[in-house]
């Protein structure tokens, strides 16, 4: 990842990245799971108005905690009258979101020229893109007939579901 993917992934600025870095000596590295601390870290600082260094131990504390425990009590006083509690489920589904777009909006382009790939094997082609072929092949094996009937029978069932969901 570079430095803007993982400021975009964190949801922060890369300058608030940088100098949040310098104030917690804290090497800044780019990839997903640190851009995940980071962005636990923002969220706490900025929502929530807590101080760099807590919301820095708190996102710590969440984070490592076991996956079996859904809520987590990141910070909590010793009386236990309040405390701090983070749904890492839905944090989680929120920082995949960022890292998607981080990854791809982000991705610096390469210079130069493109290098035009001419491929002449269609077959192996649409397997390297992900096409499963055992079902192309299973459906060429058939006559034009059986085809024709396949696609009569998906649209009846297309149909259906649409009558269904009126």
């Amino acid at each position: 990842m570079t430095a803007r993917q993982t400021a975009v992934a964190a949801a922060a600025d890369l300058k608030w990245l940088t100098n949040s870095a310098a104030l917690l000596r804290r090497p800044l590295r780019y990839h997903a799971r640190e851009a995940k601390w980071w962005g636990l870290v923002r969220l706490l600082v900025d929502r929530l108005g807590l101080t760099l260094k807590a919301a820095a131990a708190a996102a710590t504390a969440a984070l490592d905690a076991p996956d079996s425990a859904p809520p987590v009590d990141a910070v909590a006083d010793p009386s236990g009258s309040a405390a701090l509690v983070v749904d890492l489920p839905r944090y989680e589904s929120i920082f995949l979101a960022n890292l998607s777009r981080a990854l791809v909006l982000e991705t610096p382009r390469r210079r130069g020229r493109t290098t035009r790939r001419t491929t002449r094997d269609a077959v192996s082609a649409a397997s390297r893109y992900g096409v499963d072929i055992n079902l192309v092949r299973s459906a060429l094996e058939r006559s034009p007939a059986e085809r024709l009937e396949m696609l009569d029978a998906n649209l009846a069932f297309v149909r259906a579901m649409k009558r269904a969901a009126k």
